[in-house]
């Protein structure tokens, strides 16, 4: 019968982390883990999922002013915008991107609150660096509607922004070695960031329209989508 010690528990948990991180590093250089977004996909909601799920993303908004944050399209909402000006009628979440440094200068019970205090439930991803909403409200729907508010980092030696979340500290830091970071250049966020329509709404989205895009889908940004089963008018 082996004795329990601390010396074997650090020994179990340093073996544990070399493997996985050894396991990430392979996946990354071998490809075996898709890190490619694919913008495929057919329409399954139906307009009243999508008009709830605006209504959700423009209180999110107010809030997001009311606190003086930096917020931006991102992700398949940027998509929707830059593509229809609307949301994109397949999906059933929208996005902010929102800054790190900022967030930091908030103290985080009353950010939340926040949120409680205006009928909307939020919670927070550690391992994703997400804050996932979604409204209080008996669902209407089967499936609900939910907003992420997807933070990143500014990394002052790279001149970049990158997604936060713990399943990334484990990875090389640099954004070139790992592409799940996300990152981004400084200068899509410098000087008055334009504001572009979306639905009903004006929105802030980064500088270059759809430059950001070009480093969050790095392999297809520029394909025409060809939805199945869907009207894009």
């Amino acid at each position: 019968m082996l004795r329990f010690s601390l010396y074997r528990l650090v020994v179990i948990l340093c073996v544990g982390i070399i493997l996985y991180t050894a396991v990430r590093w392979w996946q990354i250089v071998f490809a075996q883990e898709s890190t490619v977004r694919q913008f495929q996909h057919t329409c399954n909601m139906t307009e009243q999922y999508r008009h709830e799920l605006e209504h959700l993303f423009e209180r999110v908004h107010r809030l997001l002013v009311q606190q003086r944050l930096t917020h931006f399209l991102c992700y398949g909402t940027l998509w929707g915008q830059i593509r229809l000006a609307k949301m994109l009628p397949w999906r059933e979440k929208a996005e902010f991107c929102v800054l790190n440094d900022e967030l930091m200068h908030h103290e985080e019970a009353r950010f939340i609150r926040n949120f409680y205090a205006n009928e909307l439930h939020i919670n927070y991803h550690h391992s994703e660096g997400i804050y996932r909403i979604f409204a209080n409200e008996p669902a209407v729907l089967r499936t609900r509607p939910y907003v992420e508010q997807v933070v990143f980092q500014l990394d002052v030696a790279q001149a970049m922004y990158k997604r936060v979340g713990w399943k990334r500290r484990l990875l090389p830091p640099h954004c070139d070695w790992t592409p799940s970071l996300d990152c981004f250049p400084v200068n899509l966020l410098q000087g008055a960031l334009p504001k572009r329509p979306l639905g009903r709404m004006l929105y802030t989205v980064p500088m270059g329209g759809i430059e950001l895009q070009k480093y969050h889908y790095r392999d297809n940004w520029w394909k025409d989508v060809k939805v199945r089963n869907c009207n894009l008018n």
